[in-house]
């Protein structure tokens, strides 16, 4: 890199940084900054099974209303409160069997985001928070406001802008954290996107 660059590099570098930091804090309408919450990241297996193409959910023997796709699973963002409901997302994503002491659903719950196919790069489930909303209640007397608490799960994906002469072959990234069963609520997911220089 030509040296009256660099500064301008590093420049651009803090920028990347400094936004992301400012991605990372949740704030919503009428909702100031989340309060973090404590979770664990869960240990996947690296090799996810190729797609099933279909886009349906795949459905496994026995009948359940928990039937999310593979799709949704490998790109969407997915609450799994049960031993049963894990065991159905593991048969979609894994070929590795299934470990049920990874988890203890009386104690905690699993989040579970995809990323989708990432190159060179990183996707992570990176804050967990506690947000509280009041909102004003439409025609309420006197302005009355309700209030609610979620939880906001957040991700962020770093793709990296300096690609290598021999690319590595895309792959399915997916991230999932256990948190703590008693702050199971209405869970909203963010997404930030972090580009490299």
């Amino acid at each position: 890199m030509h040296r009256a660059l660099l500064p301008l590099a590093l420049i651009g570098s803090i920028a990347t940084l400094a936004v992301a930091a400012t991605l990372a804090r949740s704030s919503f309408l009428g909702a100031g900054p989340g309060s973090e919450l404590s979770f664990d990241t869960v240990a996947l297996p690296q090799d996810v099974l190729a797609p099933h193409g279909s886009g349906q959910p795949q459905l496994l023997p026995f009948k359940s209303a928990f039937t999310p796709s593979q799709e949704q699973l490998l790109q969407g963002d997915t609450v799994i409160t049960t031993d049963k409901q894990m065991r159905e997302v593991w048969h979609q994503l894994f070929a590795e069997p299934y470990d049920a002491s990874l988890f203890d659903f009386d104690d905690s719950f699993v989040v579970l985001m995809g990323g989708g196919q990432i190159t060179n790069g990183s996707f992570d489930i990176s804050a967990v928070e506690q947000v509280q909303a009041e909102y004003s209640q439409p025609g309420g007397p006197g302005g009355d406001t309700t209030a609610e608490t979620f939880l906001s799960v957040t991700s962020t994906t770093f793709l990296s802008g300096v690609q290598p002469a021999d690319p590595p072959s895309a792959t399915w990234r997916l991230s999932a954290v256990r948190i703590p069963r008693d702050e199971l609520d209405d869970v909203v997911f963010r997404r930030n996107l972090v580009l490299g220089i």
